[in-house]
């Protein structure tokens, strides 16, 4: 009985930061400010989203995007990390009150995202290794320099 409450459980929060990712991914891709043409109508936020990544995908090859959408979303990715420091440095400094949390949470913040960025988005979007790079260092030369700082 024990073991299928701990299953349930265990899925329940698997789904939860599942579709908390998801819901996280299609920020950028809602709130795309560019204008593209689709059957005579000129659209904006997901719809041009999806025609621009095709676009890339098209002139590029599957899994790379334009240089456009990649800056777009290189500046999600920062914003993502300013958000992310904000939210780790609270928690470190009020729930855990030491500055050794933040410093712990920063890393292993960067062992996950180089596993997303290097391990599942090549598998599952066939994501280049370019591209990988790129987001790595816009995630995480904001987390450094914020930790530079703090030791300074």
């Amino acid at each position: 009985m024990l073991g299928a409450f701990c299953y349930t459980k265990h899925y329940v929060m698997k789904q939860f930061f599942k579709s908390f990712y998801q819901w996280g991914c299609m920020i950028p891709e809602a709130l795309y400010p560019f204008a593209h043409e689709i059957r005579g109508q000129w659209v904006r936020g997901k719809q041009a989203y999806q025609v621009a990544l095709q676009e890339g995908f098209d002139l590029f090859g599957p899994g790379r995007f334009s240089y456009k959408l990649t800056l777009y979303r290189g500046a999600w990715h920062l914003i993502g990390s300013i958000l992310f420091i904000t939210s780790v440095t609270l928690v470190a400094d009020r729930l855990v009150g030491s500055q050794v949390a933040l410093y712990v949470l920063l890393g292993a913040a960067i062992v996950a995202l180089c596993f997303q960025e290097f391990i599942l988005q090549p598998k599952q979007l066939n994501q280049s290794t370019s591209k990988g790079i790129f987001d790595v260092v816009t995630w995480i030369t904001p987390m450094l320099i914020y930790v530079a700082f703090l030791v300074l």
